[in-house]
């Protein structure tokens, strides 16, 4: 049986089907003003990170919250920054497209801290799976150990990690890292 939440989800990828059809990725840095001092966009990229973060995962309630205000910002043409939503917007809707989802969070890896400053882990996450998809393995593997330095506390850059490690022994470290440290996240409790 569906839930509240699991409807909205799949609600929101029927609409972003449709919305990102029309979607000129060249002309997004046009839709809207930078402005730093505005952080609902900042907000509605950490609802989404602390959503994988956390131990309750895609089951947190700020998933639902973000997935709703990702629609919503994405329709606002009077929302500051919401090229960025448009982005990850578009992002979200090529992931069955691996290739294309790796152009749009290129884009958004180049945008994000044209109006934040710095890089959100979010873009991380996502460019590592972007690149799994790809079947860009080892670059996926480089780019995790890279997004583990930068956040070290990034529990889902532990999991890529050891899913992408190729060396047996070190993936029986991280494994055990992963077990002992978040024995309760998500994601963790499925692996072995």
């Amino acid at each position: 049986m569906f839930t509240q939440s699991k409807w909205l989800i799949i609600l929101f990828i029927v609409a972003a089907t449709l919305h990102a059809q029309t979607l000129n990725l060249n002309k997004l840095s046009n839709i809207t003003k930078r402005d730093s001092s505005d952080k609902l966009c900042k907000i509605l990229f950490d609802d989404f990170y602390d959503s994988f973060e956390s131990d309750e995962g895609l089951g947190n309630s700020k998933i639902t919250k973000a997935t709703i205000n990702l629609f919503r910002y994405s329709e606002d043409t009077l929302l500051q920054n919401r090229q960025l939503a448009e982005l990850l917007y578009g992002y979200i809707n090529s992931v069955s497209k691996p290739d294309t989802a790796l152009e749009w969070i290129r884009v958004l890896k180049e945008e994000y801290p044209k109006v934040y400053g710095q890089l959100h882990p979010l873009i991380l996450l996502y460019e590592g799976e972007s690149l799994i998809n790809s079947k860009r393995i080892n670059e996926a593997h480089q780019h995790f150990l890279d997004f583990y330095k930068l956040y070290p506390s990034s529990v889902m850059a532990m999991v890529y990690i050891f899913e992408t490690e190729t060396n047996p022994a070190l993936s029986k470290t991280w494994l055990s890292i992963l077990k002992r440290q978040h024995p309760n996240h998500w994601v963790v409790k499925n692996l072995k």
